[in-house]
């Protein structure tokens, strides 16, 4: 299977577990003092530049396959106090705090981007992969640690927070959640009596009860993602500003894209309905190599900056827990 479509496929595996607070918590964002991104830096320096134009596509297993070395996750129960890094001019910002829900406490986080120049910077990077130590021992599940890349543009003097906020409980905690996964490890769903659910469901319920609270310690939240300039944020940049987005997974959801019209991609489209004849989905299986001549254009040389793939790493943000 392509890497984007695990991508999309572990997030709907994701919403329907436990793990859906990885992708879809929304942090205190009310809290915070967050960028609004904009969709273009600032303008380019010179007429003549702008004029100058490069013909690129977006290629997602070329930009994958470039970050490939740098991108590496801690394991769970490793000792991990990296020093922060700024990559291409952009630094990693991560903000958390421990939020109260129905009386279970969840380590809440919030990653994003700024930049340290004096101009706005079109960039490509994740959500961010999130990483908790507790008294430097990783404890953070490893959800969303795989690198997808999206397009953003971060401004001086603000942090752009990304949509990659993050909520664990004690129970998700890596160190202790092998022994909820144990609990369900034995039941075979084919054969299984309602009595052996239901008596699983409780060992479950008992458990997550007994971690309501955090385990105490000094917890340090990590956030890092590889920053990617050059060719491919230029041509990123030229399909955002047409309003072509989520680009990394644009082989699988491009039939609700702007991009669905296109003849070359329409083609490749067919329109599911119900008994009744009523629409239910329009599906698109465009083959690679179409979808990179469909996503080629003539961009700006001025928006080509200059930058090899780095990784970005923030300062760590310490949150105690009595």
């Amino acid at each position: 299977m392509p890497k984007p479509l695990i991508i999309v496929a572990a997030v709907l595996v994701a919403c329907l577990s436990g793990a859906a607070g990885w992708y879809g918590v929304q942090a205190w964002r009310s809290t915070q003092t967050v960028a609004q991104p904009i969709v273009t830096p600032s303008a380019s320096p010179s007429a003549t530049a702008e004029a100058q134009t490069i013909s690129l596509t977006f290629d997602v297993n070329a930009v994958n396959d470039s970050v490939s070395d740098i991108h590496t996750v801690p394991q769970c129960g490793a000792t991990y106090a990296p020093e922060a890094s700024i990559a291409n001019g952009v630094e990693a910002r991560v903000d958390g705090a421990v939020m109260l829900n129905d009386d279970v406490e969840a380590l809440e986080v919030n990653p994003g981007f700024r930049v340290t120049g004096n101009e706005a910077l079109a960039f490509l990077a994740g959500e961010g992969t999130i990483v908790v130590t507790r008294d430097d021992v990783v404890v953070s599940p490893d959800w969303g640690a795989e690198f997808v890349p999206e397009y953003y543009v971060a401004e001086p003097n603000d942090t752009t927070f990304t949509e990659g906020q993050v909520s664990m409980t004690g129970a998700e905690l890596c160190d202790v959640a092998g022994e909820l996964d144990a609990i369900w490890a034995d039941i075979d769903w084919a054969t299984a009596t309602e009595a052996e659910i239901a008596a699983a469901q409780t060992e479950a319920a008992a458990f997550n009860d007994s971690y309501k609270e955090l385990p105490a310690g000094e917890y340090k939240i990590y956030m890092l993602s590889p920053v990617i300039l050059g060719e491919p944020a230029a041509i990123a940049r030229q399909l955002t500003e047409e309003g072509v987005s989520g680009l990394a997974t644009l082989q699988y959801t491009i039939a609700y894209s702007p991009l669905e019209s296109d003849p070359a991609v329409a083609k490749y489209c067919e329109t599911i309905t119900d008994e009744e004849g009523n629409e239910t989905e329009r599906q698109c299986n465009v083959p690679a190599d179409v979808l990179l001549d469909v996503l080629r254009r003539d961009v700006p040389a001025a928006y080509v900056v200059e930058g090899a793939p780095a990784e970005a790493v923030s300062e760590a943000y310490g949150v105690t827990v009595e």
